[in-house]
Formats: C-alpha cells, sequence, structure tokens
C-alpha cells in the first residue's frame, strides 16, 4: 500500500494512488482462501464499482471479527493486536488488527496531526484511558512520538491536583484527552487547564461551554483525529479546519456518504457514512457503516490539501428501554428541544421497582424538573414513560457534568442500576 507524504498533489494524482491501492486490496481478496464475504465482489472493488458491493453494517462486523479465520479476513496467523469498541455506537465489537494495520494507522495519525503553535519537543498529556482493550491510548502515544512531543502518560486516574503540578512545572503545552473527562478537569483543575495551548479531543466533538472556556483563555481545540476502532483514521483536520470539518486520509481511505439503499448522495448532502479501507493483509473492511451521518465536498483548502472535506453530523441514535418502553436519544432532543450534539446525560435507576431519571449536563440550561417532565409528557413515546405507575419522579442537574465510564466516555443513557 501506499502511503503519501502529505495530500497536495494535484486530485487526478490522489485519486489514481487511491485506485492503485484499491486494486491492491481486490488481487489479495482474489488470492484469499479465507476472505469468502468478499470474494464474489472482487471484481467491483474498483472506484467505479465500489458503488454496487454491499454495505458492511456493525452486526455483520461484529459476528465477523470474533474468529481468526473470519470470512472479512484477507490473510490469517498475522494478528499482532486485540483491541474492543466501547459499544457506544452500538454493538461492542472485537477487533483483531495485524501489523501494516497498526503501522498504517500510526502513520496516518502522525501525518494528520496539527501541531502548530506548540514549538519543537512539545510536552504534552496523553490523557486517554489505557487497558481494557481500548487502543486510543496507545494510538496517541505512537503519533505524539512521531511528530517529536514529549509524551507523559497520564491517563484517567492521576489526581487533578497532581496533573495541575506537571503543567505548571514542566510548562506543558497540550493535552489529548475525551471530552467527558476535559470537563471533569475543567470543573477540578480550571486554572491549570487554562494554560494549555492546544487541547485535542478525540471520540465524540469537543462543544460547548468547556470548550468556550478553553478558547477564552487562548487554547486551540482541535481534533486529534477523526478514527474509529475498526477503521484507524478516516480524516484530519489542518489548521484551518475546525469544528466537525475533517480531510479524508483519500491515498488509504475511500469515504462514501449514501442513502439507506448504499446509493451515492451528491456533495453537500447528508446520509449514512460508508468507509474502506484499501488493505491486503489482514481485515478487509468494505463501505463499513461507522455509525455517522455526514456530507463530503470539494474545497481548495489554504493548507494545499486535495483531499475532499468530509463534515460530520449526528450518530445514529443511541436507544435504551425504560420500564419496557424503548427511547431514543432523538426523543428527548425533540422533545427538550435541544441540538443534537448538546452535551447532556439521562440517567435511569429504579429502587424496589420505581423508576426515577436524572437529566445531567450545562447543556441543560435553566430547565427544571417540572418544566423537563411537562415537555417529556408531551411526546409521543416518552409520555409512556413519564405516565407510567412506576414513574418515581425526575430530576434535573444542571451543574454535574455528565458521567464517565473507565474509558472516560460520557453516554447519553446511564444505567445507575450498575453502580450497585
Amino acid at each position: 500500500m501506499r502511503l503519501l507524504a502529505d495530500l497536495t498533489l494535484p486530485r487526478p494524482e490522489l485519486l489514481a494512488v487511491q485506485a492503485d491501492n484499491l486494486a491492491l486490496m481486490r488481487d489479495a481478496v482474489r488470492r484469499s482462501p479465507t476472505c469468502t464475504a468478499l470474494r464474489p465482489y472482487a471484481d467491483r472493488l474498483t472506484p467505479e464499482g465500489l458503488e454496487q458491493v454491499p454495505l458492511t453494517t456493525r452486526d455483520r462486523l461484529a459476528e465477523w471479527s470474533v474468529a481468526p479465520g473470519a470470512a472479512n479476513r484477507i490473510t490469517e496467523g498475522d494478528i499482532r493486536l486485540v483491541l474492543r469498541s466501547s459499544g457506544s455506537s452500538g454493538r461492542v465489537r472485537t477487533l483483531l488488527h495485524d501489523r501494516p494495520f497498526n503501522e498504517r494507522v500510526e502513520a496516518l495519525g502522525a501525518r494528520g496531526l496539527c501541531v502548530d503553535g506548540l514549538g519543537d519537543n512539545p510536552f504534552v498529556l496523553n490523557s486517554l484511558a489505557p487497558g481494557d482493550l481500548f487502543g486510543g491510548f496507545g494510538f496517541a502515544d505512537a503519533v505524539l512520538s512521531r511528530r517529536g512531543a514529549a509524551v507523559l502518560p497520564a491517563g484517567t486516574s492521576m489526581p487533578a491536583p497532581h496533573l495541575a503540578e506537571l503543567i505548571a512545572d514542566l510548562g506543558v503545552t497540550a493535552m489529548v484527552g475525551l471530552p467527558g473527562y476535559v470537563e471533569r478537569l475543567l470543573a477540578e483543575i480550571p486554572e491549570a487547564m487554562r494554560r494549555l495551548r492546544t487541547l485535542y479531543y478525540l471520540g465524540e466533538r469537543m462543544a460547548g461551554p468547556a470548550a468556550d472556556l478553553l478558547t477564552e483563555a487562548g487554547c486551540a481545540v482541535r481534533s486529534f483525529a477523526y478514527s474509529t476502532t475498526e477503521t484507524g483514521p478516516i480524516g484530519f483536520q489542518c489548521a484551518h479546519l475546525t469544528g466537525t470539518d475533517h480531510h479524508v486520509h483519500e491515498d488509504l481511505v475511500i469515504a462514501e456518504v449514501v442513502d439507506d439503499d448504499g446509493r451515492r448522495l451528491p456533495d453537500g448532502v447528508a446520509g449514512a457514512l460508508a468507509v474502506t479501507v484499501p488493505a491486503d493483509t489482514g481485515t478487509a473492511l468494505v463501505r463499513y457503516l461507522v455509525g455517522d451521518r455526514a456530507s463530503l465536498r470539494t474545497a481548495d483548502c489554504p493548507c494545499g490539501s486535495t483531499a475532499r472535506v468530509l463534515r460530520i453530523g449526528a450518530r445514529d441514535d443511541v436507544s435504551a428501554n425504560l420500564d419496557g418502553t424503548l427511547v431514543t436519544r432523538s426523543m428527548f432532543d425533540t422533545a427538550l428541544a435541544l441540538p443534537p450534539d448538546a452535551r447532556y446525560q439521562v440517567a435511569f435507576g429504579s429502587r424496589r421497582g420505581m423508576l426515577r431519571l436524572t437529566l445531567r449536563g450545562a447543556a441543560l440550561g435553566g430547565l427544571t424538573g417540572e418544566a423537563a417532565r411537562t415537555a417529556l409528557g408531551r411526546h409521543q413515546t416518552l409520555r409512556k414513560v413519564i405516565g407510567s405507575a412506576r414513574f418515581a419522579g425526575l430530576t434535573v442537574d444542571v451543574g454535574t457534568a455528565p458521567r464517565i465510564t473507565t474509558r472516560a466516555k460520557a453516554p447519553f443513557f446511564w444505567d445507575e442500576n450498575e453502580e450497585d
């Protein structure tokens, strides 16, 4: 597989590199004795024919990915790393990665990381969660090291006052972390966090009051990478892109925005994001639905990249069963008149058979418990929960940030029964 030093080639040449890499994958699938899932579609692994290959759902991948000789593996006997997705975008998936995948992930991450303003050999806190088969910590460590940073492997268990001392004593200029953990640190050591010059976030977008506070202090809030455990890096932010916009790593990633039938949508039209990762070893990942809504566009970026820009939208809906009623995040967003990227959490728990809800997060603003109960009671589905004889009440806690898991992720639905 050919990895470019950068993506500033004229666009026809960039697409030619992408096509050559896809051709290597096509030949490898044809030769593979194990890749039976894709062999019938091998001839369609071309830029023009890819649209005719079936989409790969997350459930389908979960079924394949637990076996070393799975039907989507191009090669066998070369597994070097086992990871698990967090399940934040659906079913938990176990991923078996080979060495070339890991090397590609690190190289793409390093190529795309914007280090403007950090200087030479900057001190950077790696405040992602280690262990738990979570690949983010090792990914960040490798990428930062490749870019010449002095990495402080702090993780998420170091006491906040100790982090504050490190930031002050070493002149730490940057941190990489998940938004939920960053919000906690901003509440516990706000002065130290304001010293940072760059905050890199991974996973969900860093937005809302926490991002505003950092920006006001002169800290650049940047995406570390747009990446998934399954695909590796999909996109990156140059110094000229902000928010949810990312250039696509188009030499080694093919991004399609598709409708429900898998047909490509025109530039600028939002749809489901399907990603193909050209590879001639390890796992074949073709037209994988990553679980995000997105749109694509071609842009003349001042950074010189000719790669298209991917704008990430909302995640696929997450759901929970409350007192026998299946509810989704979008139902709460609609009922409470909140945007899809608002950072709040719905916690639920039962005592003696009675259900109680707690809504947490600064995004809820001046919402009171009574107003929230009234708003939810007007929703066609949520009223079944609110009106149930087993519903014990609702509390709004604006002053408490959403709770986070051991991976420092903040799931929208939080089951308080699991804390017992």
